[in-house]
This record gives structure tokens, sequence and C-alpha cells, in this order.
């Protein structure tokens, strides 16, 4: 492998702007087409989406070499990685995880019946290759982002109420991670359904808003149990759009879902869904968003799946916990007797003294 590692161009296996493969078939025909997702698994590896590609997908499994070309979202500059193809997974954390992201897209798009992950196909990266140009200068990194954690954490660990940790939850992410919209949303065990019980940033609170368990982001995120983010909203819908309208040519009698309306904000360009989820029970869903591209990175999801975690067991805890016992004022000291004793004479003929 070259100098150049996964972890240095991380952005670019965001998500933001699909990635362009070429593959070959046995004959040697080449073939160049649109993927979806080129999705981080280690600083060796990358997993490719296996959806309806039928013609790459056959080169692969034919020919297991490809090459794909990725574009840094803020930069511009374009990478060339050099992959070889190892297997693909139809179940477990990578699966669901990009199974998880995509099917966000796709019900944001109302593709849902369309957009199905068959497999994540799981490649060794041999050598990535940059590719030359003038790519803009590359933003200052982050830092600081250990003390957002532990901030939150000595922040909820001093809550003793569930109105206190939803508050205190929100105070950190507007404070430490400036985030100006939130919510959090609990789940209904008997309905199956996710209503807000906090939020920040919006016209109007939404608490009591409803979600269904698969519908948008926060949906899928609570379905799945994984967390699901969108950096770029307008190029995934645009590019979910392009796929839809081919397939309406193709085949006008094809159903496909309404588009699903998001709560929140009107057209929201980074969301970031995280399951609230304890002892192996899902609770609910932390969920922020802002109208601006590629605002919340992986960095963003570690500290918000760890927040999450915690606040899981929090509320777990709270739930359990009895309530506090009415503090009762004690009762005022008898007055002290002074001065000489008097003594009284009680006739029991009369019950007088």
């Amino acid at each position: 492998m070259s100098d150049l590692v996964l972890g240095a161009i991380r952005p670019c296996l965001e998500g933001a702007i699909p990635a362009m493969m070429a593959t070959c078939a046995a004959d040697g025909t080449p073939n160049v087409a649109y993927i979806s997702q080129v999705y981080y698994v280690d600083e060796q590896r990358v997993a490719l989406s296996f959806q309806f590609f039928n013609k790459t997908r056959q080169n692969i499994l034919a020919n297991p070499y490809a090459s794909v070309l990725v574009l840094h979202p803020v930069t511009a500059g374009f990478f060339r990685l050099h992959l070889r193809y190892l297997r693909t997974e139809t179940e477990g954390p990578l699966f669901e995880g990009m199974k998880a992201q995509l099917a966000g897209i796709a019900s944001h798009s109302g593709m849902a019946n369309v957009f199905r992950l068959l497999g994540s196909d799981v490649y060794e990266v041999q050598t990535i290759e940059a590719v030359a140009g003038e790519p803009l200068p590359a933003p200052p990194a982050r830092c600081g982002m250990l003390q957002v954690v532990r901030r939150c954490s000595e922040q909820l660990s001093r809550c003793t109420t569930l109105d206190d940790l939803l508050n205190a939850a929100l105070a950190v992410l507007t404070d430490s991670l400036a985030v100006r919209h939130a919510m959090v949303l609990m789940l209904d065990p008997l309905t199956q359904r996710l209503y807000t019980v906090a939020s920040c940033g919006y016209a109007t609170s939404g608490v009591g808003s409803e979600i269904e368990m698969g519908d948008g982001v926060i949906g899928v995120a609570a379905r799945e149990r994984t967390p699901v983010r969108i950096m770029h909203m307008t190029s995934a819908y645009l590019y979910s759009q392009a796929v839809r309208s081919s397939l309406r040519a193709d085949t006008p009698g094809l159903a496909l879902d309404q588009d699903i309306p998001y709560p929140g904000l009107r057209e929201p360009h980074s969301q970031l869904a995280v399951p609230i989820v304890s002892v192996g029970r899902l609770l609910g869903v932390l969920f922020i968003e802002s109208p601006n591209d590629l605002q919340f990175n992986f960095e963003d999801e570690d500290v918000l799946v760890a927040m999450a975690g915690q606040l899981g067991a929090a509320i777990d805890l709270l739930q359990v916990s009895p309530e506090p016992a009415e503090v009762v004022p004690p009762a005022a000291p008898l007055p002290v007797a002074v001065g000489s004793p008097l003594q009284v004479r009680h006739f029991r003929a009369n019950d007088s003294i």
C-alpha cells in the first residue's frame, strides 16, 4: 500500500457524494457505474453496497479486482482506491450499519421498496492513489472530543429526575458540540412508535409528535438499532430521485412510496440519529440535524453513541429507583420549664384541681 492510509481520506468515505466504480469482465470488457456507498470498515478494508448493479456484480464474481474513485467533500480532491474482492456479508453489524444508512436515504426519497441492500461486499484496499489536481486546503483537525464525552458524563451523572436528564443531554449538545437542533424520542413499547419527549432549536417543541419505526433516519436507527448518519441530504436525495425517475420510466406501473416528511427542519442537509439502548432494550433515539451540509462526521457519531449509552443507563436507573421520600420537617422541641415548681392537687370526686 502507498503512504496514504484510509484514515487520512476518511471524509471521502462518509457517503456525501456517490463514488464511481470500475470493473472488468472476464473477456476484458470494462464497466463503470456509480455506487452509493463506500463504507469504512478498518484501515485495510472497505465495504461496497451490493444493490442492483448487475453488470458490476457479474464482473466482480468473475474478476475480483476493481478500482473506485472517491471525492473529498470539502477539498474536492480525488482519490483512487485499488481493491480486491474478499467476500459478501448478508448479516451482522457491518451489514446492518450499511443497510440502515441506505434505508435512511431510501425512506426519505420514497424508495424503500427499491433501495434494498442485498449484501455488503468487503474489499481489501491494496493501494490508495491521490489523483493529480488542485484541491482546496484541508480544514483544521478537530480537538477536544474526549473532553466533550467527559463533560457529558459529569453532567448526566448529577441528574436525579428524567426532566433533568433530558435537559442536561440537550445542554451538552448545544454548549459543547454547537448543535442547534436536537430531539430525544422515547419508544412506546405498546404501540412501537417513537414520540418526542424533549427538543431544542425548533419554532415549536414538537413534544408528543410521533414517528413510526422504520420511517426516515430516526425510525431506521430505531429499527436497526444502529447509528444512521447522512451528511449531505441534498445530494443523497437527488441521487435517489434520479434512480427513481429512471425506474418510473422503465416500469410505469412500479409502486413507490410517497416522500416521508421528517420532523423538525423543513430542509435538513445533515442528520444523525443514534439509538438509545440499555441492557439490550431499545428505549429511544437521540437525534440531531442541521441545515448545513457536512455538519456531522464520524467523530460526532462517536460522541453521540457514548452519550446515548449513558443516557440509556441513566433512564433505566431512574425508572427502577423508588421515588425519593417526602422530607418531613422535625418537630419543634418542647419548651424547657423555668422558675420554681407549682404543686397541683386533683380531687377525684368532682374531677377538679
